[in-house]
């Protein structure tokens, strides 16, 4: 089982700080992960995340975000205040909302639902919860990330030294976050921005979730496999067409397929 905490554990103590990419061999063959439920959308949708017992999902019109349970039944529609012209993804907090495009970061309150800038000139190319109304910020134009602070400074928290890429972020147990680095590492860091470690990913990694216990599971845009597991083993998500995000509740792994459904599966490796 892949979990953060330990080097030991991962093998990991010969290769913190290594930056070479790995490529990693598909499970031969890989194991069949079959759907649990599935739900054809009404409109097209761009990004799916959870929301503590909810999912939010954006969609791809830029107008507004539609809410399902875990048994994908449907629920509010939240209209956004600020037409999105090229909608890109979605998180969320327990206070706040964020949604992004191709050049901003919105955020809105989830008690008075209007959007507004949060940053500016930035291609966000991952967000991840630093603490609540806080979140650490992957910018694919200038290849750093940024910690955003309650109050709505920018701090750099790492540059191009320390990540190369950056890519999707996760939160990870014992105040550590994990970064993707060109597709192919996670750099492990703590709350001060300091790497503790690093290890391989299934090469051209995209998509990232992270359950509480640090267990990860990884994904390729486009291609019907999720990875987990010491060493990484494959499951092929049978009757999915093309992955565009990944999200993780208590016991289903939510897939948004080609923009156009949703589909479950059982959590694979528990």
């Amino acid at each position: 089982m892949l979990r953060i905490p330990t080097l030991v554990s991962l093998g990991l103590a010969g290769v913190v700080g290594c930056s070479t990419p790995v490529t990693l061999p598909p499970a031969n063959p890989p194991a069949r992960l079959m759907p649990l439920d599935s739900i054809v959308l009404a409109r097209p949708a761009v990004d799916i995340t959870t929301d503590g017992e909810r999912l939010l999902l954006l969609e791809n019109s830029g107008t507004r975000i539609v809410t399902l349970s875990p048994v994908l039944a449907p629920g509010e529609t939240i209209p956004l205040t600020t037409r999105l012209a090229a909608p890109l993804g979605i998180r969320a907090d327990p206070y706040y909302i964020y949604v992004f495009d191709h050049t901003t970061l919105y955020r809105m309150s989830k008690e008075k639902l209007v959007l507004s800038v949060w940053l500016n000139s930035i291609r966000v190319a991952g967000l991840a919860n630093y603490a609540p109304a806080e979140m650490l910020v992957s910018d694919a134009v200038r290849g750093v990330v940024w910690y955003k602070t309650l109050f709505q400074e920018s701090r750099l928290f790492l540059d191009a030294s320390d990540v190369s890429k950056p890519g999707p972020i996760v939160t990870l147990p014992d105040g550590l976050f994990g970064v993707v680095t060109a597709g192919s590492r996670l750099v492990c860091v703590n709350r001060t921005g300091i790497r503790v470690r690093s290890l391989p990913l299934p090469a051209g990694t995209d998509l990232i979730v992270a359950d509480p216990s640090g267990r990860l599971y990884a994904g390729n845009r486009g291609k019907p496999l999720v990875w987990t597991g010491t060493p990484w083993c494959g499951y092929e998500l049978v009757g999915c067409a093309s992955p565009v995000s990944f999200a993780l509740g208590s016991d289903r792994l939510f897939v948004l397929d080609s923009g156009t459904r949703i589909l479950t599966y059982s959590v694979p490796g528990q």
